[in-house]
């Protein structure tokens, strides 16, 4: 449902009382020397005018937001937080404030100051196909815990990233599939474009649109990006709590990085797998190219690999939306790897399946790069990085998907 559409359907709600967005004032007592302060609850609306050329990262500091009170449109200031050494701001309602969600705000002198969100209690109980286990230093863990958020989390250029595109967000940096990527997944459907609807640039759109116009993520917590997901499973598989910094940072850099973290060996020596060559993909492995980063889940005999990622995929009904799913590199949908994809995506996955074929990526593009950071990324399985005790990086895709999906498999059996 687009969001003018939504919209209108809160405000009328809100005209026959289905929606409780009554003010609730602080009566507090103040003296003059005091700014009024305010509290309210609210439906937070976005950015007034986004998508304007004048609307963008560099006029944070000027930007109003709409904030629908008491069935009326509010345009407010936000305040940005505290001052980092370089003079940037941290943001911190920015990154909480997610559009068409309710929240308490406390108001002073036309400016949010503060933001909690309410009716958390009816967050989602979506429990993952595949779950792995936060701090279990292990590859296997590594790949379960990265199979989460396949088939439930859509495409979001940005998501994964703060507000301000500068990191992690919060999504990011929690244990865990967040409640909002299930949430977004189940209002959209296989219409959903994260941009342009039938990949024609003459129809993006930012009333339509959930791109990142103006260069900073105004739904960095709808979905994941290729970045956002790779910096989330990592996340989740290193730390066991939420809150610590995060791990997302440029597609090209993220292989580079865990190297020069200890965890593993980086290396450009790589080339699109036959299999005759020594260039074969292990279980784990992170490729890092300019623009696009993705997992690894082995090559097959025939030289094809299954793959993890989020990319914007093309939907049955044509529209580039995609996100977190099982693909395959190869040459043809009879290679191995698309044939393994598309048995435990249609199996494991229907709903997703429904809306999205498995996606037949090309090898020259997915083994394609430039530039001193791009590369492919080994966990070291004999020092600081994962152990494999289950000496799953010696596996084909078949026998690691068969490990991945092995207590489901016997529970049908």
């Amino acid at each position: 449902m687009k969001r003018k559409a939504l919209t209108c359907i809160i405000m009328a709600a809100l005209a026959v009382g289905l929606i409780g967005c009554t003010a609730v004032r602080d009566n507090t007592s103040k003296d003059e020397n005091t700014s009024d302060i305010t509290k309210v609850k609210a439906l937070y609306e976005g950015v007034k005018n986004y998508g304007a050329e004048d609307v963008n990262k560099d006029t944070k500091e000027d930007f109003r937001y709409r904030f629908l009170i008491d069935g009326k449109e509010n345009i407010l200031k936000i305040d940005s937080g505290k001052p980092k050494k370089d003079g940037s701001y941290d943001y911190p309602i920015q990154n909480q404030l997610k559009e068409n969600y309710n929240y308490e705000i406390t108001i002073e002198d036309d400016t949010v100051i503060a933001a909690t969100e309410l009716n958390t209690s009816e967050k989602s109980t979506f429990k993952p196909v595949v779950s792995g286990i936060p701090g279990e230093l292990t590859l296997g863990n590594f790949l379960k815990t990265a199979m989460e958020p396949v088939g439930t989390t859509l495409y979001i250029y940005g998501g994964g990233w703060d507000w301000q595109d500068e990191g992690s967000s919060i999504q990011a940096r929690t244990i865990g599939v967040s409640s909002d990527w299930v949430k977004f997944f189940n209002e959209q459907d296989e219409n959903f474009t994260y941009k342009s609807k039938d990949e024609d640039e003459r129809n993006a759109d930012p009333t339509t649109s959930y791109y990142p116009y103006g260069e900073y993520n105004e739904y960095y917590y709808a979905g994941l990006d290729c970045s956002g997901y790779v910096g989330w499973a990592i996340y989740n598989t290193l730390e066991t709590e939420s809150g610590k910094d995060g791990y997302v940072v440029g597609a090209v850099r993220i292989s580079k990085m865990l190297s020069e973290m200890g965890y593993g060996e980086w290396t450009q020596d790589i080339a699109a797998p036959v299999s005759d060559n020594d260039y074969k993909m292990k279980p784990g492995d992170i490729m890092s190219l300019d623009g696009h980063v993705w997992i690894s889940l082995g090559t097959c005999s025939d030289g094809s690999v299954v793959i993890l990622h989020s990319t914007p995929a093309v939907s049955r009904t044509g529209q580039p939306g995609g996100g977190v799913e099982m693909s395959a590199i190869g040459l043809s949908k009879k290679c191995e790897a698309y044939l393994l994809a598309d048995k435990y995506m249609s199996e494991y996955y229907p709903e997703w399946y429904e809306r999205y074929p498995v996606k037949l990526a090309d090898p020259e593009t997915y083994f394609t790069f430039d530039g001193e950071n791009a590369g492919r990324f080994t966990w070291n399985t004999k020092g600081d990085g994962l152990t494999d005790p289950e000496n799953i990086s010696d596996l084909e895709p078949s026998k690691v998907l068969a490990y991945i999906f092995e207590s489901l498999a016997k529970n049908k059996s």
